[in-house]
């Protein structure tokens, strides 16, 4: 069974007393991050809650969480999904493999490993970028990321290997008490719906995740 990624992610109110809590830590390394998130005209990856992007022009990477995409009615945990990941230019032995997630996410197949190919069967077009600054750390079971996002702010990352049948909740109550004495904001999306609700507020509504205090006051309206 593939492995699922737990990420929890926050963010940072106080750069000072980060700076101090990564000191304890290991350093891994610095990482310059660009994403090129891909979607249709109207969002519509975005709404159903799966996210295709280019990274660093180099990888093609699926993310999302299946229980979600087989139930569109119900909202499950965003700290909790899948991903894939595949080494562009595409090769001939990624088709079967990209297909079958293709076929999950009831997208049009490709029949050669081309991207432009799945962009224009799928009506794809580069939605938006994300640029980061990025630092890994790790405690020795987490990996712990400082994320400087262009036009967002400074997030901490943290992340978990899970098998599909682990309970996850005792893993999450471990990374909450690594920072329960930062001053951080939770955060329950992703950096693509941050995107959405400070440049189309609209558009971040329609989609699956929100921040907590959003579901509260624009459930209703959704």
């Amino acid at each position: 069974m593939k492995e699922k990624e737990l990420e929890l992610k926050f963010q940072v109110l106080d750069k000072t007393q980060l700076e101090n809590f990564l000191k304890n830590l290991k350093f891994l390394k610095n990482e310059k991050i660009g994403d090129i998130y891909l979607d249709t005209e109207d969002a519509e990856l975005y709404r159903k809650g799966v996210f295709i992007r280019i990274r660093n022009t180099n990888k093609l990477q699926i993310k999302f969480n299946p229980a979600d995409v087989v139930n569109q009615h119900k909202t499950g945990a965003h700290e909790v999904c899948s991903e894939y990941s595949f080494r562009l230019p595409l090769s001939e032995n990624d088709v079967k493999k990209l297909n079958e997630i293709l076929e999950f996410l009831n997208l049009e197949r490709i029949s050669s490993p081309s991207l432009d190919e799945l962009k224009e069967r799928n009506s794809l077009v580069d939605s938006i970028v994300i640029d980061k600054k990025r630092k890994i750390f790790t405690n020795g079971k987490f990996l712990i990321a400082v994320d400087e996002v262009k036009d967002l702010g400074t997030f901490i990352e943290i992340e978990a290997k899970i098998r599909g049948s682990e309970n996850i909740e005792p893993i999450k109550e471990e990374m909450l008490n690594l920072v329960k004495d930062l001053k951080l904001k939770r955060i329950t999306t992703g950096y693509n719906e941050l995107w959405w609700r400070k440049r189309d507020f609209r558009i971040y509504l329609q989609g699956r995740y929100l921040l907590e205090e959003d579901y509260k006051k624009f459930e209703p309206e959704r």
